[in-house]
């Protein structure tokens, strides 16, 4: 993106993350650059037990157009996967197609109004409710409440809450290859996944959570 705040070029979009300074400094924000694409950049703010704020910016690839979202929801990675699981709460902060310079400063002010009116812990309570009675009840559903919210759940109790530990990517997977084997009923799910595919899954809630 080199100079360029409205975040046309795509190659180096992760660059637009200076643009939510206030968001990271001021608000605690956090930046999981590990789970970012190419052309998206999420922050994520913890808000109570398993649920977060997230913040996505992007540049579409296939017009340029800027746009951001702010998400409040249990625990995720942050991309368009969130919109597949009903408590996740979704607010359309700005979308634009023309070239402006100061597009997600704008945005991140519109979301710190949003954050000092008290929206978030609204948005948390119906995410909660959703939780416990979804709107829309899919496959997502099922697979979040029933597997992999409980097994990360487990790995964080095996882990003492050790974020140092859960950070570490390589001991993470680790400790979920032994929290694998001793699974039960919810054993089969996790086979048809796969070790790897699991791991992989569960250490993306651990990093979030480890920030």
């Amino acid at each position: 993106m080199a100079n360029r705040k409205d975040g046309s070029n795509a190659d180096n979009f992760s660059s637009v993350v200076a643009e939510f300074d206030n968001l990271i400094n001021n608000c605690d924000f956090k930046c999981p650059k590990k789970l970012w694409y190419k052309n998206l950049v999420a922050l994520s703010k913890h808000i109570e037990d398993i649920y977060y704020c997230y913040v996505i910016a992007r540049v579409h690839k296939y017009d340029g157009a800027l746009e951001t979202t702010l998400w409040v929801g249990p625990i995720n990675r942050p991309d368009d996967g969130l919109d597949s699981l009903s408590a996740n709460i979704k607010i359309q902060i700005g979308y634009n197609q023309r070239l402006d310079q100061d597009f997600f400063q704008n945005c991140e002010s519109k979301i710190i109004k949003i954050i000092d009116s008290g929206t978030l812990k609204t948005l948390m309570a119906a995410s909660k409710a959703e939780i416990q009675n979804p709107s829309i009840r899919n496959l997502r559903y099922d697979v979040y409440t029933k597997y992999l919210l409980p097994f990360f759940l487990k790995i964080k109790a095996a882990a003492n809450d050790d974020k140092s530990l859960m950070k570490d990517k390589n001991k993470c997977l680790r400790l979920i290859e032994d929290q694998f084997s001793t699974l039960q009923s919810e054993r089969v799910f996790f086979d048809k996944l796969g070790l790897k595919a699991t791991q992989d899954k569960l250490w993306e809630l651990c990093y979030l959570y480890s920030l």
